[in-house]
């Protein structure tokens, strides 16, 4: 299993991803950013957590994820991984220094296609701003030893 280059990541970049600027391409790993949907879990100040829903972001709209709250994110980028590799997923240091943690898996099947949903938690002591188009997550691409038939 050998992880692409920047340059692989960019020879294939329009199959990868619905959005093939090469100024996400990072080092060996392509930047994703916080996309149109977000879910935080409700603290205790909301009286009926049934009733929490997700929300929309706008371009540029923010958002926060209060310490001790877990929160559902999905990418701005709709990702593609064709059968022959698998997908590696994080949170860029700057914010895993700051508390969040993601705690979604750390893989993208064979054959995805979608929006990814990352799953994270805010282990840090301060609220986590974030808003629509930030750079905040991170995808490496590694070859399989051969196209995966399960998907």
């Amino acid at each position: 299993m050998a992880f692409w280059s920047s340059q692989k990541l960019e020879a294939h970049l329009a199959r990868l991803t619905n959005d093939p600027d090469p100024t996400i391409i990072d080092c060996n790993a392509l930047t994703l950013r916080v996309g149109p949907e977000y879910y935080v879990t409700p603290g205790l100040e909301h009286p009926s957590p049934r009733t929490h829903t997700k929300q929309a972001l706008d371009a540029g709209q923010a958002m926060t994820i209060p310490p001790g709250q877990f929160a559902f994110l999905l990418t701005e980028e709709k990702i593609t991984i064709p059968p022959e590799v698998m997908g590696f997923i994080s949170v860029k240091a700057t914010y895993k220094l700051k508390g969040l943690v993601n705690v979604s898996g750390f893989h993208v099947d064979p054959g995805w296609s979608g929006r990814l949903i990352f799953t994270v938690f805010n282990a840090g002591p301060s609220t986590i701003h974030l808003e629509r188009r930030l750079p905040v997550f991170l995808l490496w691409i590694a070859d399989l030893d051969a196209p995966s038939e399960k998907r």
